[in-house]
């Protein structure tokens, strides 16, 4: 069932819909026309609305109970006669939303004739913000939400997708170890069933980043419109927002909310967004329900499955946190189309970690599909994503609070590859470059870290460098190669005493810990840093005295491909 304003798009939606499901198509207007001989706009003047609204009611029960078929219903079906009710008992509703600037103007530039918004632009403008006013609550209790301000194809893709049942991720023993991962083809308004159920009649509040606003909003309409109380608390999104002050903005929130631990905390948005507004869930009434719909490539991939939540001090990233587990995770594929370029590629850095670390052929699946990635292309993402979701998952299931030492080969601890020094761009760049950049750079240094004294194979740092590069990620890491750079890894959580233990590779698919002495490790990479080309660096630190003894342990991990 299509629903949605005048000049929504319901008519050629359908059809179109209807044509890629092989299904008959059945447009409530024609259908009554075909009833009268008359059109809809014809009998609406002729009849008075009361009239032709409990005509109308009648024709839509019985198309409801004929057989399956794409229905397209006339803007005010869904609004009469308990219509949009009657629509979810027996058929999927999506709703086609769009702009009432943009529903105006293809009004008067369509040969539709619809008595009930005028003939001027003026007056169409005028009767849609007065319809919609009315209407929006109602439409609002559709199944889905679909943006109806794309070009057609879009819109009927956006529309197929939203018809799809979402996929558990995991199987049915990790994601009781761990939490459930549903992933969707449609935006995060088609998450809204899934919320009201876990909600459970409680309060829900919702932490958005500012920048998903757009993909936000429609289902905080659709939740209110099921009769949920709604709080929502916006955040700028982003690793600046990452902190204490804005964690006190949403405690506050929350507070003035009369949000309590039985409630609901949903969050909205980036890896960012979904680690602060974790951490609040977490320590709220020392912890409260949970769930994420995040809204990038990295948060999918990584910052959403596995429990962790924090916020960064000036001291380092991620240094104050908690394990919280959500009670689920939604990943709507759709809000991927809007993100950046530079903020899809980071995103791949994440997976290509994960691959890297655990399973040499995903790695070589990940760099064949390399130029549609960089292209953004949803098809060739999911395939990796669905693996790198796994892969991570099986490890957390095996330590979920990170507390198996050295030597285990399921220690979560492997899934930093790249961190450390990651860590330290981010904090020294003050955020520019963003974390799955820094972590393709941290891969590099580390890998070349790891050949140099003899851990990885021979041409590994080579590999790895190559195929970020493929993914569209800079590699050039030697920049960064600066004493307050390189210091800021002192403060690494892996750091134990004068020791930090590291992930790192023996070859591609292939990770393990290291034990290594923090100074010898700043001074290998500031010695590695020196010899690059001159293009690749800039200011860097003074030569150290020769290498020492440093590397104390060889043990864990092990190649999971």
């Amino acid at each position: 069932m299509i629903i949605g304003m005048p000049a929504a798009g319901k008519t050629a939606v359908a059809a179109r819909v209807a044509e890629r499901l092989a299904m008959p198509c059945l447009d409530l207007d024609a259908l009554l026309q075909r009833e009268s001989g008359r059109t809809a706009a014809e009998r609406l003047r002729r009849e008075g609305e009361t009239v032709f609204r409990i005509h109308e009611a009648a024709l839509l029960e019985q198309v409801l109970a004929g057989p399956p078929a794409v229905i397209a219903a006339g803007g005010g079906a869904p609004c009469f006669h308990n219509g949009i009710e009657r629509m979810r008992d027996k058929a999927q509703v999506v709703w086609l939303d769009a702009p009432v600037d943009v529903l105006s103007e293809r009004a008067l530039h369509d040969d539709t004739d619809r008595p009930l918004l005028g003939d001027t632009r003026q007056s169409a403008r005028t009767s849609l913000v007065e319809l919609e006013l009315r209407r929006r609550p109602i439409y609002a209790k559709a199944h889905a939400h679909v943006d109806a301000a794309q070009p057609l194809s879009a819109v009927v893709t956006a529309v197929l997708g939203a018809l799809e049942p979402a996929e558990a991720v995991l199987d049915d023993a990790i994601a009781a170890q761990t939490h459930p991962v549903w992933l969707h083809g449609g935006a995060p308004a088609q998450a809204a069933e899934a919320v009201v159920a876990l909600a459970a009649g409680g309060k829900v509040a919702l932490v958005v980043d500012r920048g998903v606003t757009k993909w936000a909003q429609p289902l905080v309409e659709m939740l209110q419109a099921r009769g949920v109380a709604t709080a929502v608390i916006e955040v700028s999104g982003g690793e600046k927002s990452k902190d204490l002050r804005t964690a006190s903005r949403i405690w506050s929130a929350l507070a003035a909310a009369g949000v309590g631990r039985s409630d609901l905390l949903v969050a909205i948005g980036g890896g960012a967004t979904t680690d602060v507004a974790g951490f609040c869930a977490a320590t709220w009434q020392r912890g409260m329900r949970t769930a994420l719909v995040p809204t990038t490539v990295l948060a999918m991939a990584d910052a959403s499955v596995g429990a962790k939540t924090a916020i960064d001090t000036p001291e380092g990233k991620n240094l104050v946190g908690a394990f919280h587990s959500p009670e689920w995770v939604w990943l709507p594929l759709q809000a991927l189309q809007t993100l950046p370029a530079r903020q899809f590629r980071a995103g791949l850095a994440e997976i290509a970690k994960i691959f890297l670390t655990f399973d040499a052929p995903a790695w070589q699946a990940l760099l064949a599909d390399a130029p549609a990635l960089r292209r953004r292309s949803l098809a060739a993402l999911t395939p990796h994503l669905r693996t790198a979701i796994r892969h991570k998952a099986a490890v957390v299931a095996a330590d979920p609070e990170e507390r198996q030492g050295p030597g285990h080969a399921s220690a979560r601890a492997l899934l930093n590859l790249g961190h450390t020094l990651g860590h330290a761009i981010e904090a020294e760049s003050k955020f520019a470059v963003l974390h799955g950049e820094a972590v393709a750079l941290g891969l590099v240094a580390e890998a070349e870290c790891a050949e140099s004294l003899g851990i990885a194979a021979g041409g590994t740092a080579q590999t790895v460098r190559l195929g970020l590069e493929a993914l569209g990620l800079d590699t050039q890491w030697e920049r960064w190669a600066t004493a307050s750079t390189l210091a800021r890894t002192a403060t690494d959580k892996k750091r134990r005493g004068q020791q930090l233990w590291l992930p790192l590779l023996r070859g591609v698919g292939h990770a393990e810990l290291q034990a290594v002495d923090a100074s010898v490790w700043q001074t290998r990479l500031a010695e590695l840093g020196a010899t690059a080309p001159t293009n690749a660096r800039t200011t860097l630190p003074a030569a150290s005295s020769p290498l020492p003894g440093g590397f104390v342990q060889q043990r864990g991990g092990k190649n999971a491909d």
